[in-house]
């Protein structure tokens, strides 16, 4: 068979094909689309087939790296995702835990007590009564000290005068304090004496026993005045 023999080949081509071909083959030099067919077919036949491979091989690692970025772009995605998800349940954790140990503390804290309105003011007499003894040296500076004393004298309260202050005492315990201390107490031992006065009683009775003003008689185990008994 003659090499120099010719032979037409036909195809049928969309528009668009046509007009891409063309494009190419005015950018490639070719006069028309039939020289850049019979170029292209030529160039595919004459390359040896271990360059086609070669160039397929390109081809397939080309591709093969393309998958493999974009994969690691997804997964990084993935990654990404997880991470924030994991934070976001370590919050809503904190989150509740702090809500329910805000909610233990209001329970635990107690109701203020109700706001008091006009609020009246205890005498004297009244407070005296109430705490018994009153020691002058406990007074605040402002108040005047003889009136005051005359004052609870003339409400009831008994007034003792001791050598470096006065005490005013509730006229009940006054006698209450008397009958247990000249009565009932047989020993001088302080801690017997606190337990069965108390600790007003004792308070009462350490100033009185400081200021000789009661002795203890070890022969009749009983304690004795020093002042004039006051009614």
């Amino acid at each position: 068979m003659d090499d120099d023999e010719t032979f037409e080949l036909k195809i049928r081509v969309s528009r668009d094909v046509y007009e891409k071909l063309k494009a190419l083959a005015e950018k490639k030099g070719f006069t028309d689309v039939s020289t850049l067919l019979e170029e292209m077919v030529k160039q595919q036949l004459l390359v040896p087939e271990s360059t086609r491979e070669a160039e397929l091989e390109k081809l397939r690692q080309k591709l093969e790296r393309r998958i493999q970025d974009e994969l690691n772009k997804s997964l990084s995605v993935i990654d990404s995702l997880r991470r924030q998800l994991t934070e976001l349940y370590e919050r809503v954790d904190h989150i509740e835990s702090v809500v329910k140990e805000l909610s233990e503390k209001k329970a635990e804290v107690k109701q203020p007590p109700p706001i008091q309105r006009g609020k009246t003011y205890k005498t004297g007499i009244e407070r005296l009564r109430d705490d018994k003894i009153l020691f002058e040296s406990s007074l605040p500076p402002r108040i005047q000290r003889d009136a005051f004393f005359s004052y609870l004298e003339r409400e009831g309260a008994v007034v003792l005068k001791l050598s470096r202050e006065r005490i005013a005492v509730d006229k009940s315990f006054w006698e209450e304090f008397k009958d247990k201390l000249f009565k009932t107490i047989t020993t001088n031992k302080e801690d017997e004496i606190k337990q069965v006065l108390g600790e007003k009683g004792y308070a009462l009775w350490r100033a009185l026993y400081d200021d000789n003003l009661i002795i203890y008689d070890p022969k009749s185990r009983s304690w004795k005045p020093l002042f004039k008994n006051p009614e």
